[in-house]
């Protein structure tokens, strides 16, 4: 600090030399008065004070003008003292007041001296200065006495002044000294305040910044735990970042494997305030990116939006435009694999500093885990659903199997039963003319064993073992064929539309099980629409990729024939539904239906490598969808032929009935011998061949069944056609499964009737390979 102007500084006592050497004065003509009355009687103190004689006013006059001439001289020394010279200070100082007073004293001692030579003519001036008489030495030493006291006064004033100049002048500077530390003092504590109350500030801004992350974190983690969904969770992270964390915008991209150098935005946040769109920031650009180099590296990037550089500003310029100054990259990152970057943007350049990041970057690891975790638990609830589908499949297919395993076991007896019923009741109106009430009577039993030769075929269908014959089909041809006999069965009011693709595939399929398929599906429509509607038959190729495999229930990849029945009927629910394909469940009520047809249908479509899915619902309808395996194959074209006119009684033909069923066995010999053929019966192939030996081999056609208890029937008619080239063939059986061994007899070329078999079709049969046998010998 600068010290005060010292010349402006007052003195510890405020004097005035002047006044005091007025107060001297007077003091001094009172004592002069008092004397004269005292020492020399010359009248009253009144009369010596006011009205002295002109010799005394004169001499007093003198020593006034004395004592006033050494006030001033003292005065003008105390300025001079009071002046910041130095030097000139201590050179008054040395000289001393007593010593002036002194002088002034001498110098009143000579003037009374001269006083006395000349007013009072009193001897001469030496004996007056050196040997005055005894009054005038007490006068002047009165007087001197008076001027040393008024120097000794102004002595102790200056001494007493200049203490308490050096005391002022000491506190002053030790107040100086003081005042320069306190200022020091206060300085550093205010730098040191200031530097605390910005790192209070900054600790403060770094607490809010952590906490409001740390609240993001939190928030975040909770979403993850209850998310469901993949792109609910990437979205509500997104908000809260937004929301809580309090990031102007954020977003989340994910690599397209299939496409290297683009990101595919998933979420984002923050856009309504910024209209910002993230996928101006999906390009790699060639590699300047920086949120390629994250998912390349695997390790967050702390970016600022600078725009030095021309490639780099193909992705900062946008961000630029709307104000963000720094971003963060966080890679999302499963095992060993990033596979996409969380980016958050930032108005701020000083954000995200290294704490920051790693709560981030920790944030970001959380939702990697969280989406790993969720496509797992997804893909886990995938494969249980698959399983638990699978499952109930397989118990479907086992409870079908089941029951197409009894159906086939019962088969055998059920057709030699219907067999012999059926020609029996042949033989009957053999005898019976037409017009007798017998007749009528047989041709009712006849009617009825055919009827039940038909649900027996449908059981055989629905148990997948009925024989069939593949060839290449084309199911335009069929359905077309079909159309008139459906529009028949199912009645007028019903309106069957067609949409069927040109240049279908051929399917490897038998043709009458693809028509018993058609119709019962038409039947169980009809049905379905008490009141009338539309049927729709929609045939289609269809090749499934395997991600399409995936969501076509009971489908496998490859080329398919794709037909589709849908009507307009009443629908089902899904208890209903999910029954349809059980054997002998029906709806319609008892007397009304068997309830086979459906299962049959399934029977047929698993034999022929398909499958088929229902869908329906109360008040919609049913779609029924087929899908039969294409093959390469061209279908052959339809040339069906009704049965060749002509007498079916024979001439004389030699017949062996090779058959275990003796009623079977009975009533076929019965038959054909009344229809004029030439019969032998055997009941097992050993028998058989005992017979056919003792008759020379002379037979024209063997009829046997393909089951017998000792060998197969195949073996003995090739043993048989090994002694008579010949012997023409014909076979039947009542089994269906493996042991009528039906790809061995279409591999031999035999021709096969299936049980149960009218009179009617057994001559037509023996017919045909006779006249078959005739023509290739």
């Amino acid at each position: 600090m600068t010290s005060p102007d010292r010349t402006q500084q007052p003195s510890p006592r405020s004097m005035n030399f002047i006044l005091i050497s007025a107060f001297f004065s007077l003091f001094y003509w009172v004592l002069e008065s008092v004397r004269d009355v005292i020492v020399f009687e010359r009248g009253s103190i009144w009369n010596r004070l006011f009205k002295p004689d002109l010799m005394s006013f004169w001499m007093r006059l003198l020593i006034v003008c004395i004592l006033f001439l050494f006030g001033i001289y003292a005065q003008s020394l105390k300025q001079k003292l009071e002046v910041p010279d130095v030097k000139a200070q201590k050179r008054l100082r040395r000289l001393g007041m007593v010593w002036r007073g002194l002088g002034f004293g001498l110098l009143y001692w000579v003037l009374e001296a001269f006083r006395d030579v000349i007013v009072f003519h009193k001897g001469g001036l030496l004996e007056r200065l050196f040997q005055p008489d005894l009054v005038s030495v007490w006068m002047r030493l009165l007087a001197v006495c008076v001027m040393l006291l008024f120097s000794v006064y102004a002595e102790n004033l200056f001494e007493e002044r200049e203490r308490a100049k050096q005391a002022l002048q000491k506190a002053h500077d030790e107040l100086e000294e003081l005042v320069r530390k306190r200022t020091s003092e206060l300085v550093q504590s205010y730098e040191m305040l200031k530097r605390e109350n910005e790192e209070r500030s900054h600790v403060e801004d770094e607490l809010l910044r952590v906490n409001r992350a740390l609240k993001t974190l939190s928030q975040c983690n909770e979403v993850m735990v209850r998310a469901t969904e993949e792109k609910a969770l990437f979205d509500s992270v997104c908000r809260i970042l937004v929301d809580v964390g309090g990031y102007p915008f954020t977003w989340v991209g994910l690599a397209e494997p299939e496409t290297p150098g683009l990101l595919r935005p998933v979420a984002s946040a923050g856009l309504a305030d910024y209209g910002f769109a993230p996928e101006s920031l999906v390009s790699d650009g060639g590699g300047a990116n920086p949120f390629f180099a994250v998912i390349r590296e695997s390790r967050p990037k702390r970016i600022a939006m600078t725009g030095g550089d021309a490639r780099e500003s193909q992705w900062a310029r946008p961000a630029l435009e709307r104000g963000f100054t720094s971003a963060l990259a966080l890679p999302l990152t499963a095992g060993e694999k990033t596979y996409g970057v969380l980016c958050i943007f930032s108005v701020d350049p000083e954000s995200f500093d290294t704490s920051e990041i790693d709560l981030m970057q920790e944030l970001a690891d959380d939702l990697a885990f969280g989406v790993t975790a969720l496509r797992t638990r997804l893909e886990r609830n995938r494969a249980e659903e698959e399983n638990e589908r699978m499952r109930a499949q397989l118990l479907h297919s086992q409870k079908l199997e089941a029951v197409g395993i009894l159906a086939g076991g019962v088969a055998h007896d059920f057709n030699n039963l219907l067999t012999a019923i059926q020609v029996s009741a042949d033989l009957g109106m053999l005898d019976v003319r037409e017009g007798d009430p017998v007749r009528n009577t047989l041709q009712e039993i006849h009617q009825t064993a055919a009827r039940a030769g038909d649900l027996a075929r449908q059981l055989l269908l629905f148990s997948r073992k009925h024989p069939m014959e593949y060839t290449p089909l084309n199911i335009n041809q069929t359905i077309e064929h079909l159309n008139k006999m459906l529009r028949r069965l199912i009645g007028e009011d019903i309106e069957i539309q067609m949409a069927l693709c040109k240049n279908p595939w051929s399917v490897m399929a038998d043709r009458g099980t693809i028509e018993q398929l058609l119709v019962n599906i038409a039947v169980n429509a009809r049905d379905a629409m008490p009141e009338g509607g539309q049927l729709l038959i929609r045939s289609a190729n269809h090749e499934i990729s395997p991600e399409e495999s995936r969501r076509i229930p009971e489908s496998r990849p490859g080329q398919f024939v794709h037909l589709t029945l849908q009507d307009t009927g009443i629908g089902m629910t899904p208890e209903t539904l999910s029954r349809i394909f059980e054997p002998f469940f029906s709806t319609k009520g008892p007397g009304r239906g068997t309830g086979l047809g459906l299962s049959v249908v399934y029977g047929i479509v698993k034999q022929h490598e398909g499958w088929i899915n229902v869908t329906s619902s109360p008040g919609n309808g049913a779609r029924f969808e087929i899908y039969l395996p294409a093959v390469s194959e061209t279908a052959a074209a339809d040339m069906r032929q009704g049965a060749a006119p002509g007498d079916l009684r024979g001439r004389g033909e030699r017949i062996l009935l090779v058959e275990d069923e003796n009623s079977v066995r009975e009533y076929t010999e019965k038959a054909l011998t009344k229809s004029g053929y030439r019969v032998d019966t055997a009941t097992s192939a050993k028998e058989a061949i005992a017979v056919f030996e003792r008759e020379r081999n002379a037979f024209d056609l063997v009829f046997s069944d393909v089951v017998l208890p000792d060998r197969s029937g195949i073996e003995l008619v090739e043993n048989l056609k090994a002694r008579n080239r010949d012997l023409a063939v014909l076979l039947n059986s009542g089994y269906t499964d493996h042991k009528s061994q039906w790809p061995l007899i279409v591999q031999k070329g035999f021709r096969y009737l299936q049980k149960p078999y009218s009179l009617n079709d057994l001559l037509k049969a023996m017919r045909e390979v006779l006249r078959k046998d005739k023509k290739s010998s």
